[in-house]
């Protein structure tokens, strides 16, 4: 965990802290009476520069879909290629209850954001808070596009231009469902483990075997 203080990025830097262009990363969203949800997102990706959009796509049916869909905002909370927080990535992912907070479950500390309702995730060095643009649903998927209002950063993770303090920020990938629990960052890779032992991670093993079945 940080000690640096974190800021508030200037609109003008916006689009350097979210390089590289695409990036695993964490949706925080709430529902309409105010509960918290996160999932954990392979692809999230900068599509526009000036205004900075973020697009992800997601299972229509599901929580983080529903969420924005009836407040019209989501968090974008980008992690470290660092074993912990990756371990945590994998947590949020899994099928939980409508209603159960997943950060609470991975062991994330929630933060107020300073325009949206849904929280930033301090364990993540970089957050961006979105307004939902546009949705578009097709091939069992919901295209998600966001308005990027305001982002924030630590200290430490940026210079005084905005650019990324690359060894310090350590951008990731997931490298896809084929994968399972691979994350890369460059040439690297990483296989991240599973810390919890709730049923839900029988639940996504089940999932992602049904996936491959029906290719």
């Amino acid at each position: 965990m940080t000690k640096a203080t974190l800021v508030n990025q200037p609109e003008k830097y916006w689009d350097r802290l979210f390089a590289p262009g695409g990036h695993c990363g964490i949706v925080t969203t709430v529902d309409t009476e105010g509960r918290v949800n996160a999932a954990s997102y392979a692809t999230c990706v900068r599509i526009v520069h000036n205004p900075v959009q973020i697009a992800f796509t997601t299972n229509p049916a599901g929580h983080t879909a529903q969420n924005l869909l009836a407040t019209g905002s989501f968090v974008v909370n980008l992690p470290s290629f660092e074993r912990d927080i990756l371990e945590k990535v994998r947590v949020v992912g899994l099928p939980f209850d409508r209603g159960v907070n997943e950060l609470e479950k991975a062991g994330l500390t929630a933060l107020p954001s300073t325009i949206v309702k849904p929280p930033r995730i301090a364990e993540c060095l970089r957050h961006f808070e979105c307004e939902v643009v546009w949705t578009k649903e097709w091939i069992k998927r919901l295209m998600v596009v966001g308005n990027v209002v305001a982002a924030s950063t630590y200290s430490d993770c940026v210079d005084a231009k905005g650019y990324l303090v690359w060894e310090r920020v350590k951008p990731v990938a997931f490298c896809g469902a084929p994968y399972v629990n691979m994350f890369a960052a460059a040439h690297e890779t990483m296989a991240v483990g599973m810390p919890y032992d709730g049923p839900e991670v029988a639940d996504a093993d089940r999932s992602v075997r049904s996936y491959f079945e029906d290719m």
